[in-house]
């Protein structure tokens, strides 16, 4: 017990010793030292720039989150070939566009989707995706809009032709697509290879099974017929040349053709017409032609 005491009597002469020599100092350390008003303003200080940095943050954030929702475009560019022209374009991301005469798109890549408007014609897509998993989640969207129908593209290979301002169809190559109304609430259809949807204005048809062989067929130069109007036909080959052919008999628009003809040679089709059907051909002019009914002999 006297030995506690005894260290704590000389602990506290050591101290009173410590405070004794630094009292020689003392007006020369005080001036350095900071003054109660000048730590709590550092304080302050801090704790401002520190609801600064985080304001900054959320704003930043907010930002962010504000242009991911916006979906705004940061390149765009217009694409087009002229009657009886045909183009490959590849996409920076790899994907593949075909367009068929006479066809305008234009293609606007955005923060969250690649989004392609069919302004008129027929194009082939063939949709690059990334094949990592973990990467899967930042895919961006691909999507067509033609007339009144948005198609996007689940995978891979799809065909879009416009037919008009409003209507236009899509038909599945390879792989699925979804396709609907543009902007209605109405769920999409979900559409798989040989499956084609066309609409009429606000309203879509019925899925039909399509002939991928007629579908694709404008990929190889030609044209295939089964069943088609003879009025249809004509207007077919008129996307890829200017002609002109009077028909004398209105009740001959609706007869069927059926063969497979090549895009470019017009003049062949002309003259093979009146052996596949029963109708006489008659050459006016170089691009001129009048159909008859095929006269009795």
């Amino acid at each position: 017990m006297k030995q506690k005491q005894t260290n704590k009597t000389n602990s506290l002469t050591n101290l009173h010793d410590i405070q004794l020599r630094l009292a020689s100092f003392e007006d020369d350390l005080l001036p350095l030292l900071p003054s109660k008003e000048s730590i709590l303003e550092r304080a302050r200080q801090r704790k401002l720039k520190k609801r600064v940095r985080t304001g900054t943050a959320l704003s930043l954030l907010g930002i962010f989150s504000g242009i991911f929702l916006l979906n705004p475009s940061y390149e765009q560019y217009e694409v087009r070939t002229q009657k009886g022209q045909q183009k490959s374009i590849t996409l920076a991301d790899g994907s593949q566009i075909m367009l068929n005469t006479n066809t305008v798109l234009r293609v606007q890549q955005r923060i969250r989707s690649r989004q392609i408007q069919l302004v008129q014609g027929e194009a082939n897509f063939t949709v690059k995706h990334i094949e990592n998993r973990l990467l899967k989640p930042l895919e961006r969207r691909f999507e067509v809009l033609a007339g009144e129908i948005h198609v996007i593209d689940v995978g891979t290979v799809f065909n879009v032709d416009k037919h008009n301002q409003t209507d236009a169809s899509v038909t599945v190559i390879r792989g699925e697509v979804m396709a609907g109304i543009r902007n209605s609430k109405a769920p999409m259809i979900h559409l798989t290879k040989n499956q084609s949807l066309r609409n009429y204005g606000q309203t879509l048809a019925t899925v039909e099974q399509a002939s991928l062989e007629q579908v694709q067929a404008w990929q190889t130069g030609h044209v295939v017929f089964n069943q088609t109007s003879l009025l249809l036909a004509l207007q077919n080959f008129q996307r890829y040349s200017d002609f002109h052919v009077h028909i004398e008999d209105k009740e001959l628009n609706d007869l069927p053709i059926t063969g497979q003809f090549k895009t470019q040679n017009v003049q062949q089709f002309m003259q093979v017409l009146p052996y596949v059907a029963p109708l006489d051909v008659e050459q006016a002019s170089t691009q001129k032609w009048k159909i008859k009914k095929k006269s009795a002999h």
